[in-house]
Order: structure tokens, then C-alpha cells, then sequence
């Protein structure tokens, strides 16, 4: 049995939901239809970009680039929790909202957005046998009409600026244990890609991450803000 469209599909679906948190941002925040076709049309132009940047730049460099996005993946994580607890707050304690000053964390390229567009365009390149650049414009133009969709349907619920604030922090908090789980799940099957030199930098991290989320925790009780 051919798994290949099967898998195709999977990456796919892994796109729109990588849609659907951008548009988390743009519908929530209320922006108009005008900002979020042109965030949805940045997104379209990065996947271009990588499905060409899949044929020209050497494999070192994407691997270094990859690797230094785990820290990049831990200050969007951060960032995330802390502009959420803001926009929660702000609401729930003064009801001001901050909503269209802390959407771009959820809404622009974050390294997870980056990875999952060269990563999609790689392996659909792989498996389909089409030309990098052409997986590149489908790619892209999934991210469009996913988030012009996506964008569109949010923004018709009129809920408080404070859900926003909480889809930031469950963000947040997912992106931290995915720094815990995927290198641990990577290293129990032995990929070769994965380097066996930074088993100090996962302890360090996973602590980091512990540390952080209790913290959080303590100074979200102490301040009395609804989570």
C-alpha cells in the first residue's frame, strides 16, 4: 500500500494547524480584514522562499539554523506565557485591552512557524516528486486561505481580549513541554540527526522549563490574576 499521499496529508494538516494559531492572533485582536490579508500574504512569500531555499542552501547551514531555533522556540514559549498573563490581566483586573499590542506573538513568524514551512516544503518535496518552489506556492497558499478563513471565523465570536490572553498560555506552556517531550522521543528512537553531544543542554533546559512554569505559577498567584 502507497503511504505517500497519507503522509502528504499529514503535513498538510500540520500546516493548517500552524494556520490556525496565527489566525488565534488576528481574530482575536479584531484586526481587519485588510492586516490580516497581509499577514496571511507573509506567510505565502516565507513559504516561497523556502521551498527555493530547499534547493540552494546547503545542508550545514540549515542544520545550524534548525539547531539554533531551540533557543528562539524557548524565547517565543516565554514570551508567549508572560504577553498572555499581560493581556489577561489588563482585562480581567482594569478592562483594558492590550489585545492589538501582544496579537504578534501569535499572529508573525515565529522559529516554529519557520521550521514547520522548510520542514513541509523538504519532506512533501521528498515524497511527491514535485519541483521545491511549486510545494513552496502550495504550502503558502494553504497558510493563506487557512488564516484568511481561520481569521474570519474568530473574529465573528466576539470574545473578551482576555481568551486571547489564555490561548497565549496554553500556547506557551505546550511550546515548553514540546522542548521536554520531542528531544526525549527523538533520542528513544536513535534518529542520527540528533546530536548525541547535547544531552547537558536538554537537562539544562528541561529544568529551565520546570523552573519557569513554577515561577510563573507563584507570581500569577501572588498578583491574583485569573489563569
Amino acid at each position: 500500500m502507497d503511504f505517500t499521499w497519507l503522509a502528504a496529508s499529514g503535513v498538510l494538516v500540520g500546516i493548517i494547524i500552524f494556520a490556525l494559531k496565527v489566525s488565534l492572533g488576528c481574530g482575536l485582536a479584531s484586526l481587519s480584514r485588510r492586516e490580516v490579508l497581509l499577514i496571511a500574504a507573509g506567510y505565502l512569500g516565507i513559504s516561497l522562499f523556502m521551498g527555493v531555499a530547499v534547493e540552494l542552501l546547503p545542508d550545514d547551514l540549515l542544520t545550524t539554523a534548525l539547531d539554533a531555533g531551540v533557543a528562539l522556540h524557548l524565547l517565543v514559549a516565554m514570551l508567549l506565557v508572560a504577553l498572555g498573563v499581560m493581556t489577561a490581566k489588563n482585562w480581567n483586573s482594569h478592562r483594558h485591552d492590550i489585545s492589538r499590542k501582544t496579537f504578534w506573538i501569535l499572529s508573525l513568524p515565529c522559529p516554529a512557524c519557520l521550521a514547520a514551512s522548510f520542514i513541509s516544503c523538504s519532506f512533501l518535496a521528498g515524497i511527491v516528486k514535485i519541483e521545491p518552489w511549486k510545494i513552496g506556492v502550495v504550502v503558502g497558499l494553504i497558510f493563506f486561505f487557512s488564516i484568511a478563513a481561520f481569521s474570519g471565523f474568530l473574529g465573528r465570536i466576539k470574545r473578551a481580549p482576555s481568551a486571547m490572553g489564555h490561548a497565549m498560555i496554553f500556547l506557551g506552556l505546550f511550546y515548553l513541554m514540546s522542548m521536554l517531550i520531542i528531544p526525549a522521543y527523538l533520542n528513544s528512537q536513535k534518529i542520527s540527526f540528533v546530536p548525541t553531544d547535547l544531552q547537558f543542554m536538554e537537562v539544562a533546559y528541561s529544568y529551565l522549563t520546570i523552573l519557569s512554569i513554577v515561577g510563573l505559577g507563584f507570581i500569577a498567584r501572588k498578583r491574583g490574576i485569573p489563569i
